[in-house]
């Protein structure tokens, strides 16, 4: 059982002094997670859109949050792998895990966003298997001294990357939201799993996923448990009423962030289960996302909500506690409070 920090931040100019505060604010909220003994923290690497947009690189992000912190693994929630080099992947994120002692959490996806993609100028139809290219060089990069690699997208002859990481292998995640194929390929490469439930149809087709990953680990003769970290929009109230109430506008504001950074439908086969969610999202009112999309409540709700939410076969609970314009203060007490009176029932 983990708590980690999960940083997939919405920037709003009304509700936020500045950028150079917004980061600040969110180094901030590291430090308490560091001080609470919590598992990681996560950064969600996003592109152009108030939405995301202002974790356009998680190794600078990481590297400040490896200099301020001792213990705290340092998560990447995911990179968009099919949008970089490789190359350039594999480097920064050793350097990475060398900053940190040996901390990094490599988290990977695909992604789903149109205008990322173009602004990029990939196709999206080429999305798994520039995925699955840039994964291999990049295991390759970190376990082999030297190596060559010929794909469709990007050859290497006799390349030498430096630095290695400082774990042999970092922990990888794999993010999943809808189609089988990525859950069983998680499951075959023997990785861990992330997932975002709020974006899931229902509790019972996010379990039915996650037990699909297990049972084809298990097929493949891997031994090991694996972490399945869920994301959750997270808020601890005074009380219940508050617990409900205070943090809806910013809901709200984060889920509209979400569709207007969607306006173009995702394309190609591999993304057909994509296709309406910016009409989904739109259709995601407060009562649709409370109390069973979210961990808000107070203290004793939070546990009875986590408590659930273990039972689907989550293993870290990610809190996304900086949402829509919350208020910082708002967000750290919430925090507090979760350390105080949550974490404790876990222990």
């Amino acid at each position: 059982m983990k708590f980690s920090l999960f940083h997939l931040p919405s920037f709003f100019p009304q509700f936020h002094s500045s950028e150079e505060q917004f980061y600040q604010d969110m180094l901030v909220e590291t430090d308490r997670a560091e001080s609470y003994d919590f598992h990681s923290v996560w950064f969600a690497e996003h592109h152009f859109h108030n939405y995301g947009g202002h974790i356009p690189s998680v190794p600078v992000l990481g590297a400040a949050v490896a200099q301020r912190t001792k213990k705290l693994r340092i998560g990447s929630g995911i990179v968009l792998l099919p949008l970089q080099d490789p190359v350039r992947v594999a480097e920064e994120y050793a350097m990475l895990d060398c900053l940190s002692g040996g901390r990094l959490e490599f988290g990977i996806g695909r992604g789903f966003q149109k205008h990322e993609y173009d602004a990029f100028e990939r196709n999206m139809a080429d999305s798994r298997v520039l995925f699955d290219e840039a994964h291999d060089i990049i295991i390759k990069a970190w376990t082999e001294e030297r190596f060559s690699y010929e794909g469709k997208f990007r050859k290497v002859h006799n390349l030498r990357v430096i630095p290695k990481p400082v774990q042999k292998l970092p922990p990888i995640y794999v993010a999943c939201i809808f189609t089988d194929e990525s859950f069983q390929w998680t499951g075959r490469m023997g990785y861990n799993l992330m997932v975002v439930p709020y974006a899931s149809p229902d509790p019972a087709f996010l379990a039915g996923k996650i037990q699909l990953f297990r049972d084809t680990r298990k097929a493949h003769g891997y031994k090991t448990e694996p972490e399945v970290l869920g994301v959750y929009h997270f808020y601890c109230g005074e009380n219940a009423a508050k617990a409900k109430e205070e943090p809806r506008a910013a809901m709200l504001r984060y889920v509209n962030a979400v569709s207007e950074s969607n306006q173009e439908a995702a394309y190609s086969d591999q993304y057909r289960m994509y296709q309406g969610l910016r009409q989904a999202f739109k259709t995601f009112d407060y009562d649709y996302l409370y109390p069973n999309k979210v961990i808000f409540g107070d203290p004793d709700q939070c546990v009875e909500r986590i408590k659930q939410i273990l039972d689907s076969g989550i293993t870290n609970v990610s809190l996304l506690a900086n949402f829509g314009g919350l208020d910082h203060g708002k967000i750290l007490a919430s925090l507090d409070r979760f350390a105080k009176y949550v974490m404790p029932k876990f222990q």
